[in-house]
């Protein structure tokens, strides 16, 4: 899960900086499309490693923190919405999804 998540962080990267040859309003975008993937995903896999008692438990855990990820994800996007006037879309789209399929690259680096 770790490497994955990293994994986000470093693609995120990489597209934020190759955004800075474009304008730096694309590059600030695309920070914000990062952290709306990343921050959610750091937070859920330390929520995973500190584990769960019960199989029960922790298929609970698994489910509520998938769902607090998404709405973690929507919520910082609807918080850039609002505090950048300058919100380029694409670019933070672009971003996210970028990081969101990092998991691919993991696939592929095992």
């Amino acid at each position: 899960m770790w490497k994955i998540v990293g994994l986000q962080w470093i693609v995120g990267t990489l597209v934020c900086l190759s955004m800075l040859t474009i304008s730096t309003q694309h590059a600030t975008s695309a920070l914000w499309g990062l952290a709306s993937v990343a921050i959610p995903s750091t937070v859920f896999a330390a929520r995973l490693a500190l584990g769960s008692k019960t199989p029960i438990g922790g298929t609970f855990v698994f489910l509520a923190g998938e769902f607090l990820k998404v709405a973690a994800t929507v919520a910082i996007m609807f918080v850039a919405s609002q505090v950048d006037p300058n919100l380029v879309w694409w670019s933070l789209v672009l971003t996210a999804v970028a990081a969101l399929k990092s998991y691919f690259l993991a696939f592929f680096l095992r």
